[in-house]
């Protein structure tokens, strides 16, 4: 028996399906990425990973305030845009000026942080990582894990995103293409439970 077969989205075709269920759905609609055209919902997220979120965001928006640089920053919403996927990381850092208000995705990014769910761990680590490294504007992906304490960083080499050697569970993140730093306590929870 030949399976059906499953028209893709495109980015637009997205957007638009978005809006419809906005429309007619509760309030309290999940969030949805598209992935090579196929829309996919997120799991619900656990307080810890909104807590971090916001953290990591106020973290790098301090950064780049404080090194004067020319970025603006997005958390929780802004879609970036690869081909036929659009994912929405927690945050992401693009260059300041070239986004409209009625935009959904960020021009140009530079940095994206996903914080890992139980339920996303394989897909941010593999699938995603090698989706950002598409974008030849994202110099840096830092995945955090906040179940196992500790910040997976990719960075630029030629056309792909290379994860450092080991992940990161303390000093210093230095993000060259923003020039910021970080430190890596402030993209972990104070506490695990």
């Amino acid at each position: 028996m030949n399976a059906p077969l499953r028209t893709l989205m495109t980015i637009e075709q997205f957007h638009a399906w978005l809006d419809a269920r906005e429309a007619t759905l509760p309030d309290d609609e999940p969030k949805w990425e598209l992935f090579e055209g196929v829309p996919e919902m997120q799991a619900q997220e656990r307080w810890l990973h909104v807590r971090l979120k916001y953290q990591i965001m106020r973290a790098v928006e301090s950064a780049l305030v404080e090194a004067n640089v020319p970025y603006d920053i997005g958390v929780d919403g802004l879609g970036v845009v690869i081909g036929r996927s659009e994912y929405v990381p927690e945050v992401v850092v693009f260059p300041k000026g070239l986004i409209k208000d009625n935009d959904r995705s960020a021009p140009d990014p530079v940095l994206v942080v996903e914080v890992i769910s139980p339920s996303s761990r394989a897909k941010d680590l593999r699938e995603k990582a090698t989706g950002y490294g598409r974008a030849e504007t994202i110099a840096h992906y830092l995945a955090v894990d906040p179940d196992a304490g500790c910040v997976h960083h990719f960075a630029r080499t030629g056309t792909k995103l290379t994860a450092a050697k080991s992940p990161l569970t303390s000093g210093r993140l230095k993000l060259d293409a923003l020039g910021i730093e970080l430190s890596v306590a402030v993209l972990l929870p104070a506490t695990r439970d």
